[in-house]
Protein backbone atom coordinates (compact mmCIF):
# COMPACT_ATOMS: atom_id res chain seq x y z
CA UNK A 1 0.00 0.00 0.00
CA UNK A 2 1.47 3.33 -1.13
CA UNK A 3 1.20 6.47 1.31
CA UNK A 4 -1.59 8.94 0.16
CA UNK A 5 -2.02 12.43 1.68
CA UNK A 6 -4.91 12.24 4.19
CA UNK A 7 -4.67 8.46 5.17
CA UNK A 8 -4.71 7.61 8.77
CA UNK A 9 -2.20 5.65 10.50
CA UNK A 10 -0.88 3.84 13.22
CA UNK A 11 2.83 4.61 14.10
CA UNK A 12 5.24 4.17 16.59
CA UNK A 13 7.83 6.92 17.07
CA UNK A 14 11.50 5.77 16.91
CA UNK A 15 13.82 8.48 17.48
CA UNK A 16 13.70 12.21 17.69
CA UNK A 17 15.06 14.09 14.20
CA UNK A 18 17.80 17.03 13.99
CA UNK A 19 14.27 19.61 14.00
CA UNK A 20 13.02 17.92 16.86
CA UNK A 21 10.26 16.20 15.23
CA UNK A 22 9.59 12.56 15.96
CA UNK A 23 10.25 9.90 13.61
CA UNK A 24 8.73 6.94 12.65
CA UNK A 25 8.42 4.21 9.60
CA UNK A 26 5.94 2.73 7.91
CA UNK A 27 6.84 0.13 5.28
CA UNK A 28 10.24 1.02 5.59
CA UNK A 29 9.51 4.86 4.82
CA UNK A 30 9.97 7.60 7.51
CA UNK A 31 7.56 9.40 8.64
CA UNK A 32 8.27 13.08 9.92
CA UNK A 33 5.64 13.86 13.24
CA UNK A 34 5.40 16.94 15.09
CA UNK A 35 5.66 16.62 18.49
CA UNK A 36 6.25 12.73 19.14
CA UNK A 37 8.62 11.18 21.20
CA UNK A 38 10.10 8.22 21.38
CA UNK A 39 8.17 4.98 22.67
CA UNK A 40 4.90 6.81 22.11
CA UNK A 41 2.11 5.06 19.60
CA UNK A 42 0.29 7.63 17.42
CA UNK A 43 -2.54 7.70 14.92
CA UNK A 44 -1.28 9.86 12.14
CA UNK A 45 -2.60 11.74 9.35
CA UNK A 46 -0.14 11.85 6.49
CA UNK A 47 -0.24 15.88 5.37
CA UNK A 48 2.80 15.32 2.69
CA UNK A 49 4.71 12.40 0.70
CA UNK A 50 7.89 12.30 -1.06
CA UNK A 51 10.10 9.61 -2.67
CA UNK A 52 12.40 8.73 0.48
CA UNK A 53 9.82 10.28 3.67
CA UNK A 54 6.44 11.11 4.27
CA UNK A 55 5.13 14.32 6.93
CA UNK A 56 1.61 13.44 9.11
CA UNK A 57 0.47 15.22 12.19
CA UNK A 58 -1.16 13.84 15.55
CA UNK A 59 -5.02 12.66 15.45
CA UNK A 60 -5.02 10.77 18.41
CA UNK A 61 -2.29 9.12 21.40
CA UNK A 62 -2.54 5.26 21.87
CA UNK A 63 0.75 5.57 23.93
CA UNK A 64 1.89 8.77 25.15
CA UNK A 65 6.14 8.79 26.57
CA UNK A 66 6.56 8.50 30.53
CA UNK A 67 8.83 11.69 29.96
CA UNK A 68 6.59 13.98 28.08
CA UNK A 69 5.43 17.27 30.12
CA UNK A 70 3.16 19.80 29.50
CA UNK A 71 4.88 22.79 27.55
CA UNK A 72 5.40 25.92 30.37
CA UNK A 73 5.23 28.28 26.90
CA UNK A 74 1.62 29.42 25.77
CA UNK A 75 3.41 30.01 22.20
CA UNK A 76 5.38 26.87 22.15
CA UNK A 77 3.10 25.08 19.46
CA UNK A 78 2.46 28.32 17.75
CA UNK A 79 6.01 29.70 17.18
CA UNK A 80 9.04 27.80 15.78
CA UNK A 81 11.65 29.56 18.82
CA UNK A 82 11.60 26.49 20.50
CA UNK A 83 11.21 22.44 19.61
CA UNK A 84 11.42 19.90 22.93
CA UNK A 85 9.52 21.84 25.55
CA UNK A 86 7.09 19.40 25.91
CA UNK A 87 10.28 16.86 26.81
CA UNK A 88 11.32 16.42 30.36
CA UNK A 89 14.97 18.29 30.36
CA UNK A 90 17.18 15.15 31.49
CA UNK A 91 15.44 13.20 28.47
CA UNK A 92 16.24 16.28 26.48
CA UNK A 93 19.91 15.68 27.25
CA UNK A 94 19.55 11.78 26.43
CA UNK A 95 17.97 12.47 22.94
CA UNK A 96 19.88 14.89 22.30
CA UNK A 97 22.85 12.82 22.28
CA UNK A 98 21.29 10.23 20.33
CA UNK A 99 20.67 12.96 17.86
CA UNK A 100 24.40 13.08 17.96
CA UNK A 101 25.33 9.48 17.40
CA UNK A 102 22.65 9.11 14.31
CA UNK A 103 24.57 12.06 12.80
CA UNK A 104 27.73 9.38 13.02
CA UNK A 105 25.78 6.43 11.82
CA UNK A 106 24.54 8.02 8.67
CA UNK A 107 27.61 10.44 7.79
CA UNK A 108 30.95 8.68 9.32
CA UNK A 109 32.00 6.13 7.31
CA UNK A 110 34.45 4.75 9.88
CA UNK A 111 34.26 2.56 13.04
CA UNK A 112 32.04 4.69 15.10
CA UNK A 113 32.31 1.67 18.23
CA UNK A 114 35.85 3.35 18.26
CA UNK A 115 34.52 7.19 19.37
CA UNK A 116 33.43 7.69 22.76
CA UNK A 117 30.13 9.50 22.34
CA UNK A 118 30.17 11.29 26.32
CA UNK A 119 27.45 11.83 28.68
CA UNK A 120 25.31 15.36 27.53
CA UNK A 121 26.57 18.61 30.02
CA UNK A 122 22.99 20.02 30.47
CA UNK A 123 22.39 23.23 32.56
CA UNK A 124 21.22 23.30 36.36
CA UNK A 125 18.66 25.95 35.20
CA UNK A 126 17.31 25.01 31.05
CA UNK A 127 15.50 28.42 30.94
CA UNK A 128 15.62 32.43 30.36
CA UNK A 129 19.72 31.44 29.44
CA UNK A 130 19.89 33.63 26.01
CA UNK A 131 21.52 36.97 26.08
CA UNK A 132 20.56 38.01 22.37
CA UNK A 133 17.21 38.38 20.76
CA UNK A 134 16.84 39.48 16.99
CA UNK A 135 13.19 40.09 16.35
CA UNK A 136 11.03 41.62 13.57
CA UNK A 137 8.68 44.33 14.57
CA UNK A 138 4.99 44.87 13.54
CA UNK A 139 2.06 47.06 14.10
CA UNK A 140 -0.94 44.33 15.04
CA UNK A 141 -3.45 47.58 14.62
CA UNK A 142 -3.12 48.03 18.43
CA UNK A 143 -0.03 48.59 19.75
CA UNK A 144 3.88 47.53 18.27
CA UNK A 145 4.59 43.98 18.52
CA UNK A 146 7.70 41.28 18.17
CA UNK A 147 6.88 37.64 17.15
CA UNK A 148 9.21 34.48 15.68
CA UNK A 149 8.04 33.15 12.93
CA UNK A 150 5.95 30.05 13.22
CA UNK A 151 7.55 26.60 11.29
CA UNK A 152 8.28 26.28 8.01
CA UNK A 153 5.77 29.47 7.48
CA UNK A 154 6.88 33.01 7.04
CA UNK A 155 3.83 33.65 9.24
CA UNK A 156 4.57 35.74 12.44
CA UNK A 157 3.76 34.72 15.44
CA UNK A 158 3.25 37.56 18.09
CA UNK A 159 4.83 37.04 21.49
CA UNK A 160 5.29 39.28 24.33
CA UNK A 161 8.08 37.43 26.09
CA UNK A 162 10.12 34.27 26.11
CA UNK A 163 11.16 31.73 28.10
CA UNK A 164 14.51 30.84 26.57
CA UNK A 165 15.20 34.49 26.87
CA UNK A 166 17.05 36.04 30.22
CA UNK A 167 14.64 38.67 32.13
CA UNK A 168 17.24 41.44 31.56
CA UNK A 169 16.01 41.23 27.58
CA UNK A 170 12.48 40.76 28.05
CA UNK A 171 12.17 43.68 30.47
CA UNK A 172 13.68 46.00 28.02
CA UNK A 173 11.65 45.14 25.28
CA UNK A 174 8.67 45.03 26.98
CA UNK A 175 9.78 48.81 28.18
CA UNK A 176 10.56 49.76 24.63
CA UNK A 177 7.75 48.42 22.91
CA UNK A 178 5.59 50.37 25.38
CA UNK A 179 7.50 53.42 24.05
CA UNK A 180 7.12 52.77 20.16
CA UNK A 181 3.56 51.86 20.97
CA UNK A 182 2.76 55.33 22.80
CA UNK A 183 5.21 57.75 20.00
CA UNK A 184 3.12 56.32 16.99
CA UNK A 185 5.85 55.37 15.10
CA UNK A 186 6.17 54.25 11.53
CA UNK A 187 6.62 50.22 11.46
CA UNK A 188 7.41 48.55 8.75
CA UNK A 189 5.17 46.12 6.49
CA UNK A 190 6.93 43.48 4.64
CA UNK A 191 3.75 43.57 2.54
CA UNK A 192 3.35 47.32 1.38
CA UNK A 193 7.28 47.61 1.63
CA UNK A 194 6.72 50.95 3.88
CA UNK A 195 7.47 52.10 7.29
CA UNK A 196 11.00 52.34 8.86
CA UNK A 197 11.32 49.96 12.11
CA UNK A 198 12.10 46.36 10.63
CA UNK A 199 13.67 45.02 13.71
CA UNK A 200 14.71 45.26 17.34
CA UNK A 201 17.86 43.70 18.43
CA UNK A 202 18.50 43.40 22.14
CA UNK A 203 21.85 41.94 23.97
CA UNK A 204 22.45 42.18 27.65
CA UNK A 205 24.60 40.70 29.50
CA UNK A 206 22.73 39.65 33.55
CA UNK A 207 26.91 39.69 34.92
CA UNK A 208 27.28 43.45 34.28
CA UNK A 209 23.40 44.69 34.03
CA UNK A 210 24.30 46.49 30.35
CA UNK A 211 22.11 46.19 27.53
CA UNK A 212 22.66 47.22 23.91
CA UNK A 213 19.86 48.18 21.43
CA UNK A 214 19.95 47.90 17.90
CA UNK A 215 17.38 49.29 15.59
CA UNK A 216 17.04 47.75 11.90
CA UNK A 217 15.47 50.37 9.84
CA UNK A 218 14.76 50.03 5.71
CA UNK A 219 15.55 53.97 5.64
CA UNK A 220 16.80 56.94 8.02
CA UNK A 221 13.76 57.93 10.37
CA UNK A 222 14.24 60.66 12.76
CA UNK A 223 12.07 60.12 14.89
CA UNK A 224 13.03 56.85 15.92
CA UNK A 225 16.42 57.66 15.81
CA UNK A 226 15.44 60.35 18.41
CA UNK A 227 13.40 57.93 20.85
CA UNK A 228 16.58 55.55 20.52
CA UNK A 229 18.39 58.50 22.08
CA UNK A 230 16.25 58.83 25.56
CA UNK A 231 16.62 54.74 25.88
CA UNK A 232 17.29 53.89 29.23
CA UNK A 233 20.53 51.65 28.05
CA UNK A 234 23.92 51.17 27.78
CA UNK A 235 24.02 51.58 24.45
CA UNK A 236 21.54 52.61 21.44
CA UNK A 237 22.24 51.96 18.24
CA UNK A 238 20.61 52.05 14.55
CA UNK A 239 21.78 50.08 11.08
CA UNK A 240 19.79 50.71 7.77
CA UNK A 241 19.05 47.18 5.77
CA UNK A 242 15.83 47.68 3.39
CA UNK A 243 16.95 44.35 1.72
CA UNK A 244 14.45 41.52 2.30
CA UNK A 245 16.30 38.96 1.11
CA UNK A 246 19.53 39.64 2.88
CA UNK A 247 20.46 36.89 5.34
CA UNK A 248 21.70 39.11 7.93
CA UNK A 249 19.73 41.49 9.28
CA UNK A 250 22.50 44.43 10.31
CA UNK A 251 23.23 47.16 7.17
CA UNK A 252 26.80 47.20 6.15
CA UNK A 253 27.16 49.80 9.05
CA UNK A 254 26.29 50.20 12.35
CA UNK A 255 25.63 53.93 13.75
CA UNK A 256 25.86 54.71 17.85
CA UNK A 257 22.93 57.43 19.01
CA UNK A 258 23.77 57.15 22.75
CA UNK A 259 25.96 55.78 25.45
CA UNK A 260 28.60 53.35 24.73
CA UNK A 261 29.60 51.92 21.48
CA UNK A 262 30.18 48.31 22.88
CA UNK A 263 29.05 46.59 26.10
CA UNK A 264 30.79 45.28 28.51
CA UNK A 265 30.52 41.17 29.48
CA UNK A 266 32.07 39.15 31.89
CA UNK A 267 33.32 35.52 31.06
CA UNK A 268 34.38 33.97 34.20
CA UNK A 269 37.60 36.08 35.04
CA UNK A 270 37.49 37.66 31.32
CA UNK A 271 35.70 40.98 31.11
CA UNK A 272 34.99 41.70 27.09
CA UNK A 273 33.36 44.61 25.15
CA UNK A 274 31.47 43.73 22.32
CA UNK A 275 29.71 45.29 19.29
CA UNK A 276 26.20 45.22 17.94
CA UNK A 277 27.05 42.96 15.11
CA UNK A 278 29.78 40.75 16.61
CA UNK A 279 29.19 37.38 17.31
CA UNK A 280 29.39 35.95 20.72
CA UNK A 281 28.14 32.82 22.49
CA UNK A 282 23.97 32.99 23.24
CA UNK A 283 24.39 31.35 26.39
CA UNK A 284 26.94 32.96 29.02
CA UNK A 285 26.49 30.46 31.46
CA UNK A 286 26.15 27.51 29.39
CA UNK A 287 29.36 29.08 27.55
CA UNK A 288 32.13 28.61 30.47
CA UNK A 289 31.00 24.96 30.50
CA UNK A 290 31.59 24.65 27.04
CA UNK A 291 35.34 26.67 27.07
CA UNK A 292 36.22 24.32 30.14
CA UNK A 293 35.20 21.11 27.88
CA UNK A 294 37.47 22.87 25.05
CA UNK A 295 40.22 23.35 27.38
CA UNK A 296 39.88 19.56 28.99
CA UNK A 297 40.41 18.45 25.48
CA UNK A 298 43.43 20.83 24.41
CA UNK A 299 45.40 19.53 27.23
CA UNK A 300 47.75 22.68 27.54
CA UNK A 301 50.70 21.95 29.30
CA UNK A 302 52.35 26.13 28.77
CA UNK A 303 54.44 25.48 26.43
CA UNK A 304 52.32 24.86 22.96
CA UNK A 305 50.77 27.24 19.89
CA UNK A 306 47.32 28.17 19.38
CA UNK A 307 45.61 28.47 16.57
CA UNK A 308 41.81 29.95 16.87
CA UNK A 309 40.21 29.99 13.48
CA UNK A 310 36.36 30.79 13.23
CA UNK A 311 37.35 33.05 16.45
CA UNK A 312 34.83 35.41 16.78
CA UNK A 313 35.64 38.26 19.31
CA UNK A 314 38.35 35.61 20.44
CA UNK A 315 36.98 34.47 23.65
CA UNK A 316 37.86 30.70 23.24
CA UNK A 317 41.40 31.94 22.45
CA UNK A 318 41.44 34.33 25.65
CA UNK A 319 39.99 31.37 27.74
CA UNK A 320 43.15 29.28 26.47
CA UNK A 321 45.65 32.35 26.56
CA UNK A 322 46.86 31.38 30.62
CA UNK A 323 47.51 27.95 29.37
CA UNK A 324 50.14 28.19 26.37
CA UNK A 325 53.15 30.05 24.77
CA UNK A 326 50.69 31.76 22.14
CA UNK A 327 47.58 31.90 20.62
CA UNK A 328 45.87 33.23 17.46
CA UNK A 329 42.85 33.87 16.42
CA UNK A 330 41.58 34.49 12.62
CA UNK A 331 38.06 35.29 11.22
CA UNK A 332 36.73 37.00 8.18
CA UNK A 333 34.42 39.39 10.50
CA UNK A 334 36.67 42.33 11.30
CA UNK A 335 34.21 44.01 14.01
CA UNK A 336 34.94 40.72 15.18
CA UNK A 337 38.60 41.05 15.16
CA UNK A 338 38.56 44.92 16.37
CA UNK A 339 36.27 43.26 19.23
CA UNK A 340 39.10 40.37 20.02
CA UNK A 341 41.92 43.15 20.01
CA UNK A 342 40.26 45.41 22.62
CA UNK A 343 39.47 41.93 24.22
CA UNK A 344 42.93 40.95 25.08
CA UNK A 345 44.24 44.28 26.04
CA UNK A 346 41.28 44.76 28.29
CA UNK A 347 42.22 41.50 30.18
CA UNK A 348 45.92 42.59 29.79
CA UNK A 349 46.59 39.60 27.85
CA UNK A 350 49.65 39.66 26.08
CA UNK A 351 50.37 36.57 24.39
CA UNK A 352 47.18 36.64 22.16
CA UNK A 353 47.12 38.10 18.39
CA UNK A 354 43.98 38.49 15.60
CA UNK A 355 43.88 38.69 12.48
CA UNK A 356 40.61 39.55 10.00
CA UNK A 357 40.32 37.64 6.87
CA UNK A 358 39.80 34.53 5.35
CA UNK A 359 41.35 31.51 7.18
CA UNK A 360 43.61 29.47 4.76
CA UNK A 361 45.87 32.42 3.58
CA UNK A 362 46.92 33.10 6.87
CA UNK A 363 47.87 29.39 7.69
CA UNK A 364 50.28 29.61 5.10
CA UNK A 365 51.58 32.87 6.02
CA UNK A 366 51.89 31.51 9.76
CA UNK A 367 54.03 28.64 8.13
CA UNK A 368 56.23 30.45 6.33
CA UNK A 369 57.17 32.30 9.13
CA UNK A 370 57.60 29.38 11.63
CA UNK A 371 54.32 29.07 13.53
CA UNK A 372 52.85 26.18 13.15
CA UNK A 373 50.31 25.45 15.94
CA UNK A 374 50.22 22.58 18.17
CA UNK A 375 46.57 22.65 18.90
CA UNK A 376 44.33 23.62 15.74
CA UNK A 377 40.48 25.27 17.93
CA UNK A 378 37.81 25.47 14.87
CA UNK A 379 34.49 26.67 15.47
CA UNK A 380 32.62 27.10 12.40
CA UNK A 381 29.42 28.09 11.52
CA UNK A 382 26.32 25.68 10.78
CA UNK A 383 27.83 24.57 7.03
CA UNK A 384 31.43 23.37 8.47
CA UNK A 385 34.62 23.52 7.50
CA UNK A 386 35.38 24.95 4.83
CA UNK A 387 36.29 22.98 1.76
CA UNK A 388 39.68 24.08 1.14
CA UNK A 389 40.51 24.06 4.62
CA UNK A 390 39.90 20.62 5.35
CA UNK A 391 41.74 19.81 2.25
CA UNK A 392 44.62 21.67 3.94
CA UNK A 393 43.99 19.67 7.31
CA UNK A 394 44.54 16.66 5.12
CA UNK A 395 48.58 17.25 4.15
CA UNK A 396 48.87 19.62 7.94
CA UNK A 397 51.31 18.11 10.56
CA UNK A 398 48.78 19.87 13.41
CA UNK A 399 48.79 17.18 15.69
CA UNK A 400 45.96 17.91 17.68
CA UNK A 401 42.81 19.08 16.52
CA UNK A 402 39.27 20.43 18.75
CA UNK A 403 36.61 20.68 16.82
CA UNK A 404 33.49 22.76 18.04
CA UNK A 405 30.30 21.81 16.39
CA UNK A 406 26.87 23.50 16.29
CA UNK A 407 25.84 20.96 14.25
CA UNK A 408 25.79 17.69 14.43
CA UNK A 409 25.64 16.35 10.52
CA UNK A 410 28.33 18.99 9.15
CA UNK A 411 30.63 17.68 12.02
CA UNK A 412 29.90 13.62 10.79
CA UNK A 413 30.42 14.80 7.19
CA UNK A 414 33.56 16.40 8.15
CA UNK A 415 34.96 14.12 10.15
CA UNK A 416 34.28 11.37 7.84
CA UNK A 417 36.52 13.83 4.81
CA UNK A 418 39.50 13.73 7.42
CA UNK A 419 39.29 10.19 9.12
CA UNK A 420 42.49 8.70 7.46
CA UNK A 421 44.17 11.60 8.49
CA UNK A 422 42.63 12.00 12.00
CA UNK A 423 41.24 10.05 14.41
CA UNK A 424 38.32 10.64 16.71
CA UNK A 425 39.03 10.31 20.08
CA UNK A 426 36.08 11.46 21.63
CA UNK A 427 33.14 13.36 21.56
CA UNK A 428 31.21 16.10 24.33
CA UNK A 429 27.98 17.35 23.48
CA UNK A 430 26.90 20.78 25.76
CA UNK A 431 23.75 21.31 25.99
CA UNK A 432 24.14 25.69 24.85
CA UNK A 433 20.29 25.58 23.78
CA UNK A 434 17.96 23.95 26.33
CA UNK A 435 14.10 23.20 25.07
CA UNK A 436 15.73 23.42 21.57
CA UNK A 437 16.91 20.32 18.99
CA UNK A 438 20.24 21.97 18.50
CA UNK A 439 23.09 20.14 19.98
CA UNK A 440 26.57 21.26 20.61
CA UNK A 441 29.84 19.38 20.53
CA UNK A 442 33.16 19.62 21.50
CA UNK A 443 35.27 17.15 19.89
CA UNK A 444 38.84 15.66 20.10
CA UNK A 445 40.68 14.27 17.03
CA UNK A 446 44.10 13.42 16.92
CA UNK A 447 46.64 12.87 13.93
CA UNK A 448 47.22 9.37 13.10
CA UNK A 449 50.81 8.54 12.72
Amino acid sequence: MFLKVNDKILLTIKRIGINGEGIGFYKRKAVFVENGLPGEVVEVKITKVLDKYAEGEIVKFKTKSPHRIEAPCKYYHKCGGCQLQHLSYPYQLHEKRNILIESFERYYDGDISRITFHEMIGMDNPWRYRNKSSLPVRHDGDKVVVGMYAKKSNHLVYIEDSLVENNLISNVRTNILDILTKSNVDIYNPRTKTGSLRYLVIRGFEETNEVQVTFILSRFDKKLINILKKLDVTSANYSINADQRSVDIFGDTVINVAGKEMIEGRLGDLKFEISPQAFFQLNTKQSLTLYEEINKAANLTGKEKVLDCYCGIGSIAMYLAKDCEEVRGIDNNKAGIEDANRFAKLNNIKNAKFYAGNILPYLHQFKDKGFVPDVLIVDPPRKGLDLNLINYLKGSNIKKIVYVSCNTSTLAKNLNHLKKEYRVEYVTPVDMFPQTSHVECVTLMSRVE
